[in-house]
């Protein structure tokens, strides 16, 4: 349920206009700056019921808890890469019920290039995209068949499927600068790139200012984007155009160039923006991975060398915690804000409901999948 604060109705109203407004020009139409201030504080972000994705571990099992991806068809069905065992994607039922699993790593029809973290986006009539680091893979309703599997000239790091392609992360040098998302069609070629940034410098894909991470748009017609290492999201049209800029200013999150060495274990983590969803009202869900307020390293260090565990389990939820906070894009207001004290990411999602998943190790060690559904709530 939607909170009803003050000038509700009229913001609704103002971001429908301004989130479907169509380009007239190559710079962003409209700059939103948002401080620390929540607009809301009556508000809060509510967890529902928890669904557990406990595979067969005779058959299939998860490895490690930064290797995994979630979606969710129309029909509630959890789809989940990659794991191990007998096969690379699982499908569990609404329930968490395991069903199956596809596929296998190889270089030859119908296989995964490598047990990577693979990339779920479901399309239109629960159509799966899955991306490999040299593959689009598309395969039918609840990953029962592959249906078509083509080279990609790009290694993208993130995806989202739109009504007018598949966007994906990945820089590629043009004749205008850089451009940091690729527009696909399903025979893996670009169909067109936007994100320029004018630079001479080559992209790369370790390089922190060519790294976005993407969300679609509540229409599915454009992408949002946002640089991981600085707090800025961008709504492009598939025509390369901004439409929105938002620019977020908090203490706890300054721009950064280079990652620390050692972090997460040996050293706290940056901030770093890992997931953008928008809502039916217009209305911005984004999840920023944040070290815990009392970090501690993993192992001391001693002689001058940390004494680091070997072919131990590593608990990343020690290490990484998570804030996910809604904005309003129209009235340039933080809504509300919520502290997670573990790894959590967005599930991939075709309809307006918001799914979060993490990744916890159960008394014997083996890992569990969380799903659960966030709301935005009055209290």
């Amino acid at each position: 349920m939607m909170p009803t604060h003050a000038g509700e109705s009229r913001t609704l109203i103002a971001s429908a206009v301004l989130l479907a407004a169509a380009p007239t020009s190559g710079h962003a139409q409209t700059i939103v700056e948002i401080d620390d201030r929540v607009g809301c504080p009556e508000c809060a972000i509510e967890m529902g019921p928890t669904v557990t994705l406990a595979p067969p571990t005779n058959q299939v099992w998860f490895e490690s808890i930064n290797g995994v991806n979630v979606a969710r068809d129309r029909v509630g069905n959890y789809i989940v890469s990659q794991v191990e065992g007998d096969g690379v994607i699982a499908v569990f039922s609404p329930d968490g019920e395991y069903r199956s699993s596809y596929g296998r790593v190889g270089g030859g029809p119908g296989e995964f290039a490598a047990r990577l973290p693979l990339l779920v986006e479901v399309g239109e009539s629960d159509v799966l995209y899955v991306i490999d680091p040299l593959h689009l893979h598309t395969l039918s309703p609840q990953a029962q068949g592959m249906l078509e599997q083509a080279r990609m000239p790009v290694r993208p790091t993130d995806a989202v499927a739109l009504t007018g392609g598949i966007a994906v992360q990945a820089a590629v040098r043009t004749e205008a600068g850089n451009a940091t998302i690729q527009v696909l069609g399903r025979d893996g070629t670009i169909e067109r790139s936007i994100g320029v940034s004018e630079t001479s410098a080559a992209p790369s894909e370790f390089d922190l200012e060519s790294r976005r991470v993407l969300g679609r748009s509540n229409d599915h017609r454009d992408v949002w984007s946002a640089n991981v290492n600085r707090y800025r999201l961008v709504r492009f049209g598939l025509d390369g155009e901004e439409k929105t800029r938002i620019e977020r200013d908090a203490e706890w999150f300054q721009p950064y160039s280079a990652v620390d060495p050692g972090s997460p274990f040996r050293a706290p983590v940056k901030p770093s923006v890992v997931g953008i969803h928008q809502d039916a009202n217009g209305l911005l869900w984004v999840a920023v991975v944040r070290p815990p307020s009392a970090f501690t390293p993993l192992a001391p260090i001693r002689g001058g060398r940390s004494e680091m565990p070997m072919n131990a389990y590593l608990d990343l939820n020690r290490f990484l915690h998570t804030t996910v906070e809604v904005l309003d894009p129209v009235a340039g207001e933080l809504i509300a804000r919520r502290e997670f004290g573990e790894y959590v990411m967005f599930a991939s999602s075709p309809g307006d409901e918001l799914f979060v998943f993490s990744l916890r190790a159960d008394s014997l060690g083996r890992l569990d999948c969380l799903v659960r559904p966030l709301e935005l709530r009055r209290q």
